[in-house]
């Protein structure tokens, strides 16, 4: 008789203890406290089956199975809480690199800029850089007209931001891949060390619709004539971490266009208008900039002349702006 009442005793000391707890620890979510309340349903079968084949329980037995009981609903709370957690922790991550970029934000780069040996740059020119290198508070400490090898001019980027709208876009240079002795021609300039930070920020946000920025080797150019390939043996290297910006076919870059006729891309400059003014005029400004600097380009210089006669234009290059 005293043993079932014993019993009956740790009974109830159990029911009160567990809707103690369960009480105690409110959530928010219905399906967590179902969880814990099935898991101290089975702890309490548990001790039962114990209790049933126990035929002495003593007062500090009671007491150590009611302690068990409430560090058990504990620690069911707290594993439910880490599971919760880990289930947010190993979802998939949303990869920012690998998104289209909207053409209005400056383009995600994983590579740092490598610097000359006394932490000056030099920054490559084959497009609008070359006749509009203007930073507010930066002046090159040297401009060299340069080349590099491997590469070709070509208008086949499409332009939102400056000399084209969404519904329009204009045309700019990029550089694409071609004989590795043929040689692009530029302008180089470098930047002092104490400039370069401003430098950088300043022309990632203008060539913010280009997705590629690359180092290259440049070399210094005088008119000569003769084999590419002699050349750039006899010829010497002024930087091999150039820095310039290029656009490619990758799926981020929203704007490009890719290989046209020249007729095709005459038509579209003759027409395209952006914020910062007609698309013909970046295309002539930079083929009076490399006439100033003595550069041939055959495919520049062809165009030039398509566009113009496509706006009756008859007269001298325009003066650069």
């Amino acid at each position: 008789m005293e043993e079932e009442e014993k019993r009956k005793k740790k009974k109830q000391h159990h029911f009160r203890d567990t809707h103690f707890y369960l009480n105690f620890y409110p959530q928010r979510h219905h399906h967590h406290h179902h969880s814990v309340h099935r898991f101290a349903t089975k702890q309490r079968e548990r001790e039962e089956e114990h209790m049933h084949g126990q035929s002495y329980c003593s007062a500090s037995s009671l007491l150590s199975h009611n302690s068990y009981n409430r560090l058990a609903i504990h620690r069911a709370h707290k594993n439910e809480r880490r599971r919760r957690r880990r289930r947010l922790q190993t979802t998939t991550p949303i990869n920012t690199s690998a998104m289209r970029n909207d053409g209005f934000s400056p383009m995600e780069r994983e590579e740092l800029v490598q610097l000359e040996n006394n932490g000056d740059l030099y920054v490559f020119g084959y497009g609008s850089i070359v006749w509009k290198f203007e930073i507010e508070g930066i002046k090159p400490i040297e401009t060299v007209r340069c080349k590099a090898f491997g590469w070709q001019r070509r208008f086949y980027q499409g332009s939102t931001d400056h000399r084209g709208t969404l519904e329009f876009p204009g045309r700019t240079v990029t550089m694409t891949k071609c004989s590795k002795d043929s040689p692009v021609y530029g302008v180089a300039y470098r930047i002092k060390k104490e400039d370069v930070e401003k430098c950088m920020e300043n022309l990632e946000f203008r060539e913010k619709q280009y997705d590629l920025r690359v180092q290259l080797e440049i070399y210094e150019d005088d008119d000569d004539t003769g084999d590419h390939a002699t050349t750039k043996k006899k010829k010497k290297m002024i930087s091999s971490k150039a820095v310039c910006w290029i656009a490619t076919e990758d799926k981020k870059n929203v704007n490009w266009v890719g290989e046209q006729t020249i007729d095709e891309i005459a038509t579209v400059i003759a027409k395209a208008k952006g914020p910062s003014g007609p698309n013909y005029e970046y295309l002539f400004n930079l083929a009076d900039a490399m006439r100033s600097f003595n550069i041939e380009d055959e495919h520049l210089y062809e165009l030039e002349a398509k566009v113009k006669k496509l706006l009756g234009d008859n007269t001298k290059s325009r003066q650069l702006k």
